[in-house]
């Protein structure tokens, strides 16, 4: 019996003692992994990587961190498939704009004063080595036009999709609208700010039914996209772009038209009548029904001669009732 007790026992113990450690180390790895990365802390890296220049800290906008932190998620939803191209086809400084962001000079100037980089990656310097490596990317972590930025985080398949939005309205830093400021446009490109993006003429299909357009120094391919209506992926497609990427001389397939091919209508088949043998002509008969009388038995009429007869017998018959009466009288008693 004790040594029974003393099994029980220990086994008890034993499982007091398991369960306690696995907790320990659920709760040590807990402390040990760090925090998913925020919006806020993306922010927090592009304003130490600009500390670190010597350049001011961007201002943390609330609507610009709104539309970041979207976007960021719905690249995570899509596989990062339509780049800075957002829900409804919208642009980054379109939806800022819809944001009540105002983005300076976009009336005048589409995209204003607006740029937005993001990237699909493991960690939030791993996304902002990517940006300094490109000299598209570069401006928006170094402008000195841009004060306001927003940033989000968003994950999916094993993959963290990372977004900024950096901009100015007519509220924020100072006014940028001297000849030496530069607005940026979506694809990254720096563009003096007296220098208008000039808008995309569509050009006319050549003699193989052909599409090409000349970009223009400060195009981007979405504006070229809109100016075609066709997608910046059939873009991308057509001249094999690994990028938004596109520069001032550049020639661009943008789509094939075909040429119609005209049918000739169907000759309908035609009747001869020569070899034609008429087929017989069916005469339908219609058999006419003549009433015919029902015969109704009739009496036969009498005689006109039938008169003398009757008088006749009942003659006889007065003769012969009187010689019964007579007769009658005379027997003897």
């Amino acid at each position: 019996m004790r040594k029974y007790f003393s099994v029980l026992c220990a086994g008890v113990l034993l499982s007091l003692v398991i369960g306690l450690t696995a907790r320990s180390i659920a709760h040590a790895r807990d402390v040990g992994l760090p925090l998913p990365a925020t919006g806020y802390d993306l922010v927090s890296a592009v304003n130490a990587l600009r500390a670190s220049s010597g350049l001011p800290s961007y201002s943390v906008n609330s609507i610009l961190m709104a539309i970041a932190q979207n976007q960021a998620s719905y690249l995570a939803s899509t596989g990062g498939i339509y780049g800075h191209i957002g829900p409804g086809g919208t642009l980054p400084y379109q939806r800022a704009l819809n944001a009540g962001y105002s983005v300076e000079n976009a009336l005048s100037n589409p995209p204003g004063l607006f740029s937005e980089n993001w990237d699909a990656n493991s960690s939030v310097q791993g996304a902002i080595n990517v940006w300094e490596g490109d000299e598209a990317h570069r401006i928006a972590l170094y402008s000195t036009n841009l004060f306001d930025i927003g940033g989000g985080v968003a994950s999916a398949k094993g993959l963290n999709y990372y977004v900024i939005d950096t901009g100015s309205s007519g509220s924020s830093g100072s006014s940028s609208s001297s000849s030496s400021s530069a607005s940026v446009s979506t694809n990254g490109t720096a563009v003096s700010q007296n220098q208008l993006i000039p808008a995309a003429i569509v050009s006319t299909p050549d003699q193989s039914g052909a599409v090409y357009h000349i970009v223009q120094p400060g195009q981007a391919l979405w504006q070229i996209a809109i100016a075609y209506k066709v997608k910046i992926n059939d873009i991308k497609t057509l001249n094999s772009l690994l990028s938004d990427v596109i520069y001032p001389g550049q020639k661009l397939l943008i789509t094939r038209v075909g040429t119609p091919t005209l049918v000739s209508p169907t000759a309908k088949a035609t009747l001869d009548l020569s070899t034609f043998t008429p087929l017989p002509t069916l005469e339908v008969f219609t058999e006419t029904v003549t009433d015919t009388p029902t015969p109704v038995l009739v009496a036969p009429a009498q005689s006109q001669n039938g008169a003398p007869v009757v008088g006749g017998i009942i003659f006889v018959a007065l003769i012969a009732a009187g010689f019964i009466t007579w007769a009658s009288r005379h027997r003897p008693i």
